[in-house]
């Protein structure tokens, strides 16, 4: 069978078996309207990353990009169509939760990284191939930690 067809009919499968999940999973929520007015961003989300995992197969970085774009305006519209109707997408209980999950999300990422600069910081010696890895793990451990900085430092301010 042609590669494209089978990826088509992969994607399609996994695009119906996410879409049956979500749909009987909804039904069985206290917050069953919610969650399925969510399903078809899901699948957007879905589309695109084959679309993307497509695009960037083929090196096409101005399709991969539009592809992008377009996803992005969809969702976008999307959701101010819900508000339009009365969907209430965002609130104090909401927000909590985020905050939550983000702060968590944060220590873990942050400890993941801390482990993989000392794993590499010692493999690199016995493996040099690894010497550019650990300078992207320290790299981006280090951005992560200033930009944390830098936001507390200005939200203390704003808020």
């Amino acid at each position: 069978m042609n590669e494209a067809l089978e990826s088509i009919l992969l994607w399609a499968g996994i695009v119906l078996g996410a879409f049956l999940t979500l749909l009987i999973l909804s039904k069985r929520s206290e917050d069953s309207e919610r969650r399925k007015a969510s399903i078809p961003a899901f699948l957007v989300v879905l589309t695109m990353g084959y679309f993307l995992g497509w695009t960037v197969s083929n090196d096409n970085l101005a399709a991969a990009f539009s592809v992008f774009m377009a996803g992005a305006i969809l969702l976008h519209i999307y959701y101010r169509e819900l508000e339009k109707r009365g969907y209430v997408l965002s609130d104090e209980r909401t927000l909590r939760i985020e905050e939550a999950a983000s702060r968590r999300t944060l220590q873990v990422t942050m400890l993941l990284l801390a482990a993989l600069t000392v794993y590499f910081s010692v493999e690199k010696t016995m493996n040099p191939e690894l010497e550019m890895a650990f300078k992207v793990v320290s790299g981006v451990l280090a951005l992560v930690f200033v930009l944390h900085w830098a936001l507390l430092q200005y939200y203390s301010r704003v808020m």
